[in-house]
């Protein structure tokens, strides 16, 4: 699966014990951190492009930051069997004015470009975004899970 993510966004990566979970980044990792010991055993591969996670236990809900050249990537890493990711490939994301309409509801409109999601605020009232308030609109990254409001609305490149 791509991730298309914005550098200032937090993005969820799913863990499962039943497989390897890798993520693979634009270029190369200098470093990385997160964790505790005897949560995930990490591998790197891909030429120090990609991080595999072998799972030590149940219950991981932590906080990882990838180091590269240009810049860093902060997400979570949260053990949930149910949506877990096998592989993902990171991919900078991009606004664009080139979307169409994913979902239509009474306080908001999701909208899918090539590279991003725009969210369209359509309330008086401030919607909560994978963490973010929006107020109006917001472009956010395509291919991790987005909540608004605290209910899932999209996962693995897919409406729920």
């Amino acid at each position: 699966m791509i991730y298309y993510i914005f550098r200032d966004q937090i993005f969820t990566v799913f863990l499962s014990m039943t497989h390897l979970s890798a993520v693979t980044f634009p270029s190369k990792i200098y470093d990385y951190v997160g964790g505790e010991r005897g949560d995930f055993k990490i591998y790197e591969l891909n030429k120090g492009k990609s991080l595999v996670y072998e799972v030590k236990r149940k219950g991981i809900d932590k906080n990882f930051i990838v180091f590269q050249k240009g810049g860093k990537y902060h997400f979570n890493l949260k053990y949930d069997e149910s949506m877990s990711n096998k592989d993902i490939e990171i991919k900078q994301a991009r606004r664009c004015e080139l979307f169409s309409l994913l979902k239509k509801e009474k306080d908001y409109k999701l909208f899918e470009c090539p590279r991003s999601l725009l969210v369209v605020n359509t309330s008086v009232k401030n919607l909560n975004v994978n963490g973010f308030v929006v107020k109006k609109s917001k472009y956010i990254s395509k291919g991790p899970p987005v909540w608004i409001d605290q209910k899932l609305v999209y996962l693995k490149g897919q409406l729920l």
